[in-house]
């Protein structure tokens, strides 16, 4: 999840690409009341459709994005709707923002297309509400979440390689391997080598990135991405049947190359 715009009264982090499979997760909701805001009756809603709410708890902040003390469980106001959850935004003195953690899950028997692997669902509908006592509520601002079932390659694009989601130097690593990937192969022989050493040596960079829990996942990732069935990443006998075309002239990386191709193959091994 990405922290967001800091300006908006209402901010929504949450991990939209998921691997396929997934059935639970988390989301981040800030909410930032205006000085006005404190005058009214601000409500947070959750309109949920299939997913069902595990947990939620928030924290409140100061206008620095401190938090002013430990995160402790939101209460929801009394409702008939069991599709819906209002929490009353009664901030303390010196809060600007409170913060709210989702915890949620869907039941796979609920639909068919729960975790299945191209298929998207919306989550939740979030509103930022004006309760008015004489009045309709009015609707002040309004946001979704979704998640999309995916495979590894979608997940690696779709989220660690966004700004803010993973230390700069592990994102920026990971940005050019995949892009590396992406170029077509090449009908000279040699050509393909030094282009496949090329990419090793970019992979053992992200390897090479800090250790951590982000460093973890996105080298759980790259391994699943390359045992998954239909995955299309280009290993050194991708392009056997390629028409050959005449070498021109190259250093010999024999030497390198098999030593990259068997740090790479360490790697997949130990994740297997």
């Amino acid at each position: 999840m990405q922290p967001g715009d800091e300006t908006e009264p209402l901010d929504v982090d949450f991990d939209r690409f998921q691997l396929a499979g997934t059935v639970r997760g988390q989301a981040v909701v800030r909410v930032r009341l205006r000085p006005t805001d404190r005058e009214s009756r601000t409500v947070l809603r959750l309109r949920r459709f299939l997913s069902r709410l595990v947990a939620v708890r928030c924290r409140d902040l100061d206008a620095e994005g401190s938090p002013l003390g430990p995160a402790f469980e939101a209460t929801a106001l009394p409702d008939d709707d069991p599709r819906q959850s209002d929490y009353l935004l009664a901030l303390p003195a010196g809060a600007a923002v409170r913060e709210y953690r989702l915890e949620w899950a869907l039941d796979p028997a609920d639909d068919p297309r729960i975790g299945a692997k191209g298929d998207e669902m919306l989550l939740f509908r979030v509103h930022l509400v004006r309760s008015e006592a004489d009045g309709p509520d009015k609707l002040r601002e309004q946001k979704q979440i979704l998640i999309s079932w995916s495979g590894a390659d979608a997940v690696l694009r779709g989220t660690w390689t966004q700004p803010g989601r993973a230390p700069e130097p592990l994102r920026q690593a990971l940005t050019e391997l995949l892009r590396a990937r992406e170029q077509p192969a090449s009908g000279c022989r040699d050509c393909r080598r030094t282009a496949e050493l090329d990419g090793l040596l970019l992979e053992d960079a992200v390897w090479a990135c800090q250790d951590g829990p982000e460093l973890e996942e996105v080298r759980r990732l790259l391994v699943l991405r390359e045992l998954e069935p239909d995955s299309d990443i280009p290993g050194y006998d991708t392009y056997r049947g390629h028409p050959e075309r005449p070498s021109h002239a190259h250093p010999d990386i024999t030497a390198q190359l098999a030593a990259a191709r068997a740090r790479h193959d360490a790697r997949l091994l130990a994740y297997a």
